[in-house]
């Protein structure tokens, strides 16, 4: 991480509460007083970036810091030079913007001629001080552009995808189970595990409930009581056959129940499913097609894999709430995709690479891996947009043969979305990618993604967001060397080209998801269960952990993460609800080997590891911390040890927590974009680290979730279709207009208003016409986190209607909108009134008496001037 210092607060105690944040100046951080001191401009960005590469063709913002050993410092004036080379820039063939009279030094907007595609730029500037003098010219800065509006020329491809086998319609299950407390469910004729037949043996209401789950949700089918007595504890046989329409289930070989019903017609997979304190202990499984032929038959071996979940024992699985759902597992491996290319012998004068995926991707290029960024190309809603990213590769390529190599993992394409299942936005991952090289003698050639490239799985056998990794290294050794020249790969299978749109493509505008961090800070700890080891990494961190491990070929390690320890001093991971948290290894040799996961990641301190004889050492394990790489922006030192704790809470909160969107935990099965928290947040993210185009870039989430109507979502991006937060809850959808105002309080930035200004007068519209007498009371999730303090909905969604429209009319006064800055104050003054009217007596007291409901009064100034003290 570039950890860049803004400024340093050193206190004895003190905490400081602003009703406003001011807009950062180009001043500099004061000082020792200096007589004639030459001011030093540093610190350029583009588009709030450094350096950044692929970014849009249309004007970016460019932005400097101002230094000075001289206190009270301030810009007067400016020069930017922009080039297409650094031995340009003295006389610049691009644009020189003059001297101009201004005190901006943030998103100052690029006013030459139209940048190109694919160019390279080179700009530098100087500035007037107060006392009119100049610094000398910045150290040059750089920013490319992507493709622009040139058409991609590469396909979207991936693995074929494996299709069930009609053998998996008509069939027979038949298991053997016992313990069964509250209720054990058997999932059968999946589509996916959002759609699916669930027969539930309830042991609380003594009866066989079947379920129809269609897009995750439930409907009850008429129950069949179990005989008088029955036990659900002992031991059972059970089955199910499914033939056609006509659906049979037996225990201990007599018919409980049959009936018909043609909601699935097949073919689909079987599973097992508790919910809360459910459990059931399995003790063997078969399931037989209508042919005979066995399809599953597993009595639960040690180390066995048949079920994506539940807890293998020496009497079966266990399924219960820890890990989720137990589908059966299908071979579900990361593909590898590869192209091997002779460049012949030209002089290469640069190499780019412009790339994405619908799903998560890491590129390779003869054996090196292709740029630093996690987790790529981030969570957009791919229904509308995907980020592509863009990569120098210049020292990777070399004349003659090269071999372009990727892949690609479910991510949140296609992988668990919170609580909300698999297949969000589609079934089949794909990755996109086109490798430009530039000869010196001007001309070009293109290596992209096509029919043409080869394929098979690769050793990361499984990845989920949530759930973890699996990693085969015996697999890994087979296909060594994959990523080079001279591999033999004619034996991989073709490539599907899917049909797929690129028009949905843009130019990622957010600093990159990175490693960010790397905490050697391990210490071994008690376990009370034999033959398993834990690890404190002494923080709680968002990313994997790296392990050395020694094992014997074909073994296979689990690693499973959590964020506290259980009373007993095991592994708590009941609030990781379904997120699995676990990653698995498998020994490819009886030498020591290195894993470290791609495709995943966890919110943790605490480290469980099973499967191995002996206790790695804790030197061994190194927490590696990732999540977008913004800079942090402060430091906070004081003499309270609780206080510079919480502020370190705070800053390790917010790493955790802004991983491409800014989410709302980043352990449980939930990890979504709140609007709610990121509202409530956002002010202290800025003064914590820059966060401009991490939350620039959530904006245009945000705004591909508003309704015709002008409302807003409880989360964004939206799980098409399962869940999208609710749309009128106050407090949250008014997001839309305080993340803006924020950044442009934070960082001057007017771009912000102006990008976001539909969106947000649309929305302050929605809240007037939901209204009556400019009183609101729509409810919705209200003070969340009161304790037994609640806040009457229409006192809280009114001051937050007063809040948004205030804010509004101040942006649009910033831009130069006085018409509409006029017309929304006055509208402002309107809500305050009738707030007034409505809920302030005459003593100051405010309806529902709460704490909140006296904060949203005096921060929204709302309280009539001569009752203030009393309010």
């Amino acid at each position: 991480m570039r950890r860049h210092i803004a400024g340093l607060v050193t206190a004895t105690l003190a905490v400081v509460l602003s009703p406003a944040l001011p807009p950062l100046a180009a001043s500099a951080v004061p000082s020792t007083e200096s007589v004639g001191s030459v001011p030093v401009v540093g610190e350029l960005r583009t588009n709030a970036l450094v350096d950044p590469l692929g970014i849009a063709t249309t004007a970016p913002t460019l932005g400097w810091q101002l230094d000075s050993d001289r206190r009270g410092v301030t810009q007067k004036a400016y020069q930017i030079r922009v080039a297409s080379s650094e031995r340009r820039l003295t006389s610049p063939d691009v644009w020189d913007s003059r001297k101009v009279r201004s005190g901006q030094s943030v998103d100052v907007r690029y006013a030459g001629p139209a940048l190109k595609p694919r160019t390279d730029y080179v700009w530098s500037v100087r500035v007037w001080d107060d006392d009119g003098v100049a610094s000398s010219w910045s150290e040059p800065a750089t920013f490319a552009t992507g493709l622009g509006k040139q058409a991609w020329t590469a396909d979207w491809i991936g693995a074929e995808t494996a299709e069930l086998g009609a053998e998996w319609t008509d069939y027979t299950i038949e298991f053997t189970a016992s313990d069964i407390g509250g209720a054990l469910g058997v999932y059968f004729r999946g589509e996916n595990t959002e759609n699916a037949y669930m027969w539930q043996f309830s042991e609380s209401d003594d009866a066989l409930r079947p379920h129809v789950k269609r897009n995750g949700g439930y409907s009850v089918l008429p129950a069949k009581p179990v005989p008088s007595g029955f036990d659900f504890a002992a031991e059972h046989d059970y089955a199910i056959t499914v033939a056609g329409d006509t659906i049979t289930t037996t225990i201990d070989g007599q018919q409980l129940d049959q009936r018909t019903d043609a909601t699935f017609a097949g073919p689909g997979v079987m599973g097992f499913r508790t919910n809360g304190a459910e459990h059931g202990l399995v003790h063997d499984v078969t399931v037989t097609s209508a042919g005979g032929t066995a399809l599953v038959d597993t009595d639960f071996p040690t180390g066995d894999r048949t079920f994506t979940a539940g807890t293998v024992t020496a009497d079966g699985l266990r399924v219960d709430n820890a890990g989720g759902e137990a589908w059966l597992r299908g071979d579900d491996a990361v593909p590898l995709l590869r192209k091997e290319v002779d460049l012949g012998s030209k002089k290469v004068a640069r190499a780019r690479v412009y790339a994405s995926a619908r799903g998560v991707y890491e590129l390779r290029l003869n054996g090196k891996r292709v740029g630093d960024a996690e987790l790529a190309p981030g969570w957009t809603a791919y229904d509308k947009r995907i980020d592509y990213q863009t990569y120098d590769v210049t020292e990777l390529v070399r004349s003659g043969s090269n071999v372009f190599g990727a892949e690609v993992a479910p991510g949140w394409y296609s992988g668990k979305v919170a609580m909300f299942g698999t297949d969000v936005y589609g079934t089949d991952n794909s990755v996109i990618a086109e490798l430009v090289v530039d000869y010196s003698d001007g001309t070009s050639e293109v290596v992209r993604t096509d029919d043409t490239w080869r394929t098979t799985g690769g050793p990361t056998r499984e990845a989920d967001l949530l759930d973890g990794e699996w990693y085969d290294a015996r697999r890994a050794a087979e296909v060594e060397g994959w990523d080079r020249a001279g591999y033999d790969a004619r034996d991989w299978a073709a490539v599907a080209v899917r049909d797929e749109p690129t028009d949905v493509l843009e130019p990622q505008t957010a600093v990159d998801v990175r490693v960010t961090e790397e905490l050697e800070t391990s210490k071994r700890i008690d376990s009370p269960t034999d033959g398993v080891y834990l690890y404190d990494l002494g923080q709680n961190m968002v990313g994997h952990v790296r392990l050395t491990l020694q094992g014997e070929k074909g073994q296979t390690v689990t690693i499973r993460h959590g964020e506290v320890l259980n009373p007993d001093g095991t592994l708590y991971t009941a609030n990781l609800r379904s997120a699995k948290a676990t990653d698995t290894y498998t020994f490819g040799s009886d030498e020591p080997e290195t894993y470290e996961p791609s495709f995943t990641f966890h919110g943790f301190r605490y480290v469980e590891i099973s499967g191995v004889e002996e206790a790695p050492d804790a030197s061994d394990l190194v927490g590696v911390v990732v999540g977008t790489d913004g800079d942090l922006a402060s430091t906070l030192d004081t003499s309270s040890d609780l206080v510079d704790q919480l502020q370190s809470n705070i800053v390790w909160g917010m790493r955790g927590n802004f991983l491409s969107i800014p989410t709302d935990t980043p352990a449980r099965d939930e990890r979504m974009g709140w609007t709610g928290d990121i509202n409530v947040f956002a002010r202290t993210a800025v003064y914590n680290m820059d966060s401009e185009s991490f939350l620039t870039k959530w904006m245009q989430d945000l705004r591909d979730t508003q309704r015709p109507n002008g409302s807003l979502p409880g989360v964004a991006p939206v799980v098409p279709g399962r869940f999208d937060g609710g749309y009128e809850s106050a407090g949250w959808m008014d997001a839309g207009v305080h993340v803006p105002w924020t950044l442009w309080r934070a960082y001057g930035d007017t771009g912000v208003i102006t990008e976001n200004y539909d969106m947000m007068k649309r929305y302050v519209d929605f809240l007037d016409a939901d209204s009556t007498g400019h009183i609101r009371s729509a409810g919705g999730y209200l003070d969340w986190l009161n304790l037994d303090d609640p806040t009457p909905a229409d006192v809280l969604d009114t001051a937050f209607v007063a809040k948004s429209t205030r804010e509004f009319a101040q942006m649009a006064k910033a831009i130069g909108r006085d018409a509409d800055a006029a017309a929304y104050q006055a509208r402002y003054e309107a809500i305050r009134a009738a707030y007034q009217q409505a809920f302030i007596a005459a003593d100051g007291s405010v309806k529902g008496d709460s704490q909140t409901a006296y904060i949203l009064t005096l921060t929204n100034d709302l309280e009539p001037e001569d009752r203030r003290d009393a309010v």
